[in-house]
């Protein structure tokens, strides 16, 4: 008798939809945010954020109310795959995760989200 053995899937990757209004007060200035910021963008970085290990290769899928990002990782990435969440119109803010080391494909599909520079995305990576 023979036994499979998978082993457990990690969970799904997700970016919060937005981030809150929170800032602490520096050095006597006062700060002031008018509004909680919207995710913009998602993708596969290489290492950690302070590394700037943003990834040219991608293949696109256009469309017209959503649209795909398709991107190999089956290779060697020293310093880890992260997973880049990106926050504003100009993503002001990002959130950074490091992924699983055996993901080898991420497609990062978007959609138009309610808000001004907003966007709706899917992550699947696998």
């Amino acid at each position: 008798m023979q036994c499979a053995y998978s082993a457990p899937a990690a969970p799904p990757l997700i970016c919060p939809a937005s981030m809150p209004i929170s800032a602490s007060p520096v050095n006597g200035w006062k700060v002031y945010i008018g509004s909680e910021l919207y995710l913009n963008s998602a993708t596969p970085i290489s290492g950690p954020p302070e590394m700037h290990g943003d990834l040219a290769e991608y293949t696109t899928r256009p469309g017209k109310r959503e649209w795909s990002y398709v991107y190999d990782l089956d290779r060697d990435f020293p310093d880890g795959k992260w997973l880049e969440c990106g926050y504003g119109m100009h993503n002001e803010v990002t959130l950074s995760q490091r992924m699983p080391d055996s993901v080898k494909r991420c497609v990062f599909t978007y959609r138009k989200g309610a808000k001004a520079g907003q966007n709706d995305i899917k992550i699947d990576c696998h």
